[in-house]
Order: C-alpha cells, then structure tokens, then sequence
C-alpha cells in the first residue's frame, strides 16, 4: 500500500511538472482544463455492404484490419415461439447441440480439439426469436474456420451422449428451479403477462422428457436453410475475396422455405391482481408489471425517457430516491421497459426487501408510479435522462462487432429505414408533455400484476389491501 501510495503521489507531481497549464487556476475561480476544447465524438454508423448470395443467404460485410481477427455471426430465423408446446424446451436444447454434438464429418471430440489447435470458436444457440451461431478464428486461418463453422450450421451430428447431456442438464436445472427467490418471481411473472402464448410457457420435466435426438435433427433442418440465414462478417478480410470464399463453402446448400406455425399473441389484460408464492426466507422478492408496446411504436422513444426518470436509471431515478433514500427499505428497486419485437414488450418494476416492509415498498412503487401520470416531470429530470439514454447510445457501437450485431437486428426484425440513425434525435425530441401522456397511456398502475415471493407470516401487512391474492404453487 506504501509503494502505491508513494506511486500515485510521483504520477500527481509528474503530470503537474510536464502539464502545468492544466493545474493552473485562473482568476475567474476556473482551471484551464474549463478552456479546453475537444473534437466532438464521431457517431455517425459505418456503412456495410449487404449482398445475397446465390443460395439466397444475406451477408453483411463490415472489414476492420486493426486486429488480425476474424468474426462471423449467423441470425437465423428460427425460436421456442415456433417449438410444439408439448416439446417445451426443444429450441434450447436443438440450439446447445448443433454445435456440441459435432458434425457428420467431425465427431464432437475432434471438432472440440480441432478449435481448440485454432485458437478458435464456434458456438450455437437459440433463443425465443430467433437463433444464433458464431465464429471467432485468426485471419490467417478463414479458410478452415468458414469450413467447420458451415459444417457445424449445415450438418450437425446430434451425437447422442452429447444430446442426451444437454437434455439431462435441462432437467437438472427445472429440478432446481425454485431455488432462486428471484428467479420465481421473474418466471411466474412472465407466465402470468403472456399466458396462453409461447412467451408464458416453461419447460417442465414432462415436456423436456418427450424431446427426441430425432426431433432435435427434424427441428434443425426445417429453419437452417439459406433463405432463412443472416450472416455478418467483420475482421481482418478482403471483401471480394470473403464473398468468393462465401459462395464456394455454401455452395449445395438449400432446403424449403420454413413453415412458420401460427402463434398465439398476447391479449391486454385490464385487470390487475397479487400472487403470492411462499417461501421461507428472510426478505420477498417482488414484482409487478403489464403488456406494454413494440419497439416500432412511435412512443417508444418517450417511454423509454419516462422509465429512466421512474425507475431505469440508477440512483438519479424517483423510485430509488423513494424507497431506498428516502425510506431505506431495499437497496435495489428498479423499473424496466422492454419494448416488444415480434410479441408485446413489457413493464416491469422490481425490489427485494425485508419481509416486514413488503407491503410497504409495494406501496411507495404504486405511488410513484401513479405520481408520473399525474405530476409532470422537471425540466431538469428530462434533461438528466435524455442525456443519459443519449450518451449511453455510443456505447453499443464501441466495437465492429456490437455494430454489426445491431444493424442485423434491425434487418432482421424490419425495422423502419434509419431507425439507428434517428434513435438520438427521436430521444431528444422527446417532451414533459410527452412524458405524461404515454405514462397515462401506457403505464397501468391498477392492472400491475404483482407477484411476492416470501413468508406471508413475517409481512408488515396482508397483500389483500392490493386485491385479492391468489396462492402460487411452487412445483419441483
């Protein structure tokens, strides 16, 4: 601690002896640093080239030589909400073993010392919208990576001890579901706003027991096929070069465009209601939340501003400076809103706190949030959250690759031309009066649907002063 001390202390000196300018205070009360003028941030997005291959496969290209790396990610269209709801659980474990099962040609073991020699990674995954897999090798090595990583899309072994391993750890982790407090909460939440539709079922032991190796292979070759594949490439690579490379290592590959199954959307439900699941802990988890709108909705903009001043954004935000500054009660409350892509997003407020002020901190959320609709905010609170959600915008274009991510997702779900582009201006664009009207709009504090997770015996008051309260069974 003594050297550090003393290191600090030689680097203080040193930067006022080489940069004296910056120590010195003006007659104003100011530093010179206050004189100091900086070229502004360059935000503008990259462009890309965006081609079809012959197979009808769509490629992104983004060329970045720093680095003599190369990248490629796959969006395919394919995700739990199309999966039989009596094989619940299939998408996940299809998307785990396409590339944990090896390939026709690679048994898993020599596809997993083959990447390994590489220095190189392949992975696969898929989640509810949409599937995806990756390739991370040197660019000295393309030529072998693009082979096993279309091997890997094209041709998956399913190897059947490596299948049976990913359903086993499927069933290990519903058999432990219920261990995680918060995790009951966020879960039986989501299957109370989505009931009825793909995003409110869960994976049970019934369902993940039903799964097949050949339902997995029967899974895989109905969505990977060309037309239904986005590939995005940054790195170390020459365009026309990659593209020729591109064609050749796809080349054969084909199959019938998908047939989507109809899925079930969402219906608004007005009611609100309070769902208890008991449990024997120290604190309750809870949370509350409703249906809210798509990402393409035009107020997404605003209620993106409104739920930073309520509740996204940290210690600045009113629910954090009610019910932990003000009252103490939890050191984390929070709100969030995810605007929806193919389905319905959500509103979600959240805290955990000691079980005798669980009703309480219930209580402090639904006033603020019955506060934002009929007070307007401050000037200086719209300021302070456009300001935030703009300067945090930067940050996910601080690599090619999260840029690339970005401009895939928003071909992939069709977003509006320009939609990146305009995202800042669209925020700061954003009002008072704005902020009030889509809070009125589309924030419902009477039909939140609460959840607590806790000892009912240990709350400061009954749950039924918020409705009546309908028992969560907690099933293993």
């Amino acid at each position: 601690m003594k050297r550090l001390n003393k290191l600090l202390t030689a680097l203080v000196v040193l930067s006022v002896a080489v940069f004296p300018s910056c120590a010195t205070v003006t007659q104003q009360g100011g530093t010179e640093i206050d004189k100091l003028v900086y070229k502004p941030i360059n935000t503008e997005l990259p462009k890309t080239k965006r081609v079809k291959l012959s197979n009808g496969m769509v490629v992104r290209l983004l060329p970045d030589h720093e680095l003599p790396l190369f990248n490629v990610h796959a969006i395919i269209g394919v995700g739990s909400r199309w999966e039989p709801a009596q094989k619940t659980g299939l998408a996940s474990i299809t998307g785990a073993t396409i590339r944990s099962g090896g390939t026709m040609t690679r048994p898993p073991d020599e596809l997993d010392e083959t990447l390994e020699h590489l220095a190189a990674s392949v992975e696969t995954s898929i989640g509810s919208e949409y599937g995806t897999a990756s390739l991370s090798v040197l660019s000295r090595d393309i030529d072998i990576g693009l082979e096993l990583f279309a091997d890997v899309l094209r041709n998956p072994r399913f190897e059947k001890s490596r299948f049976e391993l990913a359903r086993s750890q499927a069933l290990d982790g519903i058999r432990k579901k219920n261990d995680n407090p918060t995790s009951i909460a966020s879960r039986e939440l989501n299957k109370i706003v989505y009931k009825g539709t793909p995003y409110g079922r869960e994976a049970t032991v019934e369902t993940v027991k039903s799964i097949t190796r050949e339902d997995a292979i029967a899974f895989h070759k109905k969505y990977f096929v060309p037309q239904n594949i986005m590939l995005g490439v940054t790195g170390d690579f020459n365009e026309k070069e990659i593209l020729a490379k591109l064609e050749d290592t796809f080349k054969g590959f084909s199959g019938p465009d998908p047939d989507f199954p109809k899925v079930k959307k969402a219906q608004k439900d007005e009611k609100g209601g309070v769902y208890l699941a008991k449990k024997d802990i120290l604190q309750s988890v809870i949370r509350m939340g409703h249906l809210s709108i798509k990402r393409t909705n035009p107020d997404y903009y605003a209620m993106r501003v409104m739920n930073s001043i309520l509740g996204g954004s940290g210690f600045s935000s009113r629910l954090v400076r009610k019910v932990r500054t003000d009252h103490g009660l939890a050191y984390s409350v929070w709100s969030y809103h995810f605007g929806g892509r193919m389905e319905f997003g959500n509103y979600i407020l959240g805290t955990e706190t000691k079980s005798a002020s669980t009703a309480q901190a219930i209580g402090l959320i639904l006033d603020e949030a019955r506060r934002i609709r009929d007070e307007k905010v401050t000037e200086e609170e719209l300021n302070l959250a456009k300001d935030t959600i703009v300067n945090s915008f930067i940050f996910i274009f601080d690599s090619p690759n999260r840029i690339m991510d970005q401009l895939m997702t928003v071909d992939y779900y069709d977003y509006p031309e320009g939609y990146l582009e305009n995202y800042r201006d669209n925020i700061i664009a954003v009002t008072v009066d704005d902020v009030q009207r889509v809070a009125r709009q589309y924030l419902k504090p009477d039909q939140l649907k609460i959840v607590v997770v806790g000892d009912p015996a240990k709350f400061d008051r009954s749950l039924e002063e918020f409705g009546p309260v309908e028992l969560i069974e907690l099933r293993d």
